[in-house]
């Protein structure tokens, strides 16, 4: 069993009566435990990012500017402190986690069970998965402005300037795969892999979706977050998980570092990459499927008695997800002004691809 391993991870035995599978005052309260810590770390997470940024925004940003097409301008402060600072705040809080639960966090980076030639395939998987998210993307953008609404949050640009670029890729490429990993495969799945490791891998999608607070961005990641929670539980590391966000997040980022030289070449990259990579992570997924490597662990009732209904007595957990799914569902507004259909889909492919 590795560190992503689960209590009673085998079915009991076979009776010739019906098992017991309810679960005993003090195993419930284990676990719950095991819940409220989760739910604890991105509570604290959630409430020192929007304090920290909150603040760094009203001493270091300029006023927003607009181009003409209505799109805010994000400069050198804004990408600092939107894109960089809450993974660092997101790595220090992994860490303190630690230091409280008195968790070793080298244990997080095993690498006697990792395998290159499956890393390469799991990224190709992921980048198969960012392409379908991004067709649900435009299905869901078009339904959205068909009935007068956007999701206004994503409507912006980054000021031409090389530093701006360097400050985006810097912080979505290397510290936030870092930062979102420790503590979405780090400490969510792994913390619910004690109890069952198949809720954990969709459990731990779906935070790491929902955190993003808008619907674009919970697509995209609860679908790579299935793929690299399998990963993880498989090699005991979140190194490959790393690596996978990293790779998710470099080709994310291929439009814009095209953008700065030419717009239009931009746009035709992210067209061109969205057949190549579906095809290709789909044809890796069906490969992996049918050789059965990417077998989803066991789930009995057993494991169903100790996973959602304890999930739901969760104070901690409850109060995390109502805020996750009210910053979902406020990021969703009447459509003020946007530019023309093409400019849109531009600049929704390049930021939806990055989280």
């Amino acid at each position: 069993m590795n560190y992503y391993g689960q209590f009673n991870n085998q079915t009991p035995p076979p009776m010739f009566y019906e098992p017991d599978y309810n679960v005993p005052p003090d195993e419930k309260k284990n676990i719950r435990r095991s819940y409220n810590a989760i739910g604890a770390v991105l509570l604290v997470l959630y409430i020192l990012t929007a304090a920290v940024c909150m603040t760094a925004y009203s001493l270091f940003s300029p006023d927003i500017t607009y181009d003409e097409n209505g799109m805010a301008v994000y400069g050198f402060s804004d990408m600092l402190i939107g894109g960089c600072l809450p993974a660092v705040i997101a790595i220090l809080v992994f860490f303190g986690y630690c230091l409280c639960a008195h968790y070793d966090p080298r244990e997080l980076f095993r690498t006697e069970k990792l395998d290159r030639g499956e890393t390469v395939r799991y990224c190709i998987i992921v980048l198969g998965c960012q392409q379908v998210s991004f067709i649900c993307t435009i299905m869901l953008s078009n339904a959205l402005y068909s009935a007068g609404l956007e999701v206004s949050g994503l409507n912006y640009v980054l000021e031409h300037k090389p530093s701006v670029y360097a400050a985006d890729i810097i912080g979505s490429v290397i510290l936030a795969p870092i930062g979102e990993e420790l503590i979405y495969r780090g400490v969510v799945l792994r913390c619910a892999a004690k109890v069952s490791q198949r809720f954990a891998v969709f459990f731990s999608a779906f935070i790491f979706g929902i955190m993003h607070g808008n619907p674009y961005q919970f697509v995209l990641g609860f679908l790579i977050g299935i793929p690299m929670a399998l990963i993880t539980i498989k090699t005991g590391s979140v190194i490959p998980s790393i690596i996978c966000h990293i790779t998710n997040n470099v080709i994310a980022s291929i439009p814009s570092v095209i953008e700065y030289f030419n717009e239009d070449a931009a746009a035709a990259a992210s067209f061109i990459m969205l057949p190549v990579f579906l095809i290709l992570g789909l044809v890796m997924l069906v490969g992996e499927l049918s050789a059965g490597r990417m077998r989803l662990p066991e789930y009995t009732q057993f494991h169903k008695k100790r996973t959602l209904p304890i999930v739901f007595t969760s104070w901690s957990m409850i109060i995390i997800t109502l805020i996750y799914v009210f910053d979902l569902i406020t990021s969703v507004g009447f459509i003020q002004e946007l530019p023309e259909a093409p400019e849109l889909i531009t600049e929704t492919a390049r930021m939806l691809f990055m989280i």
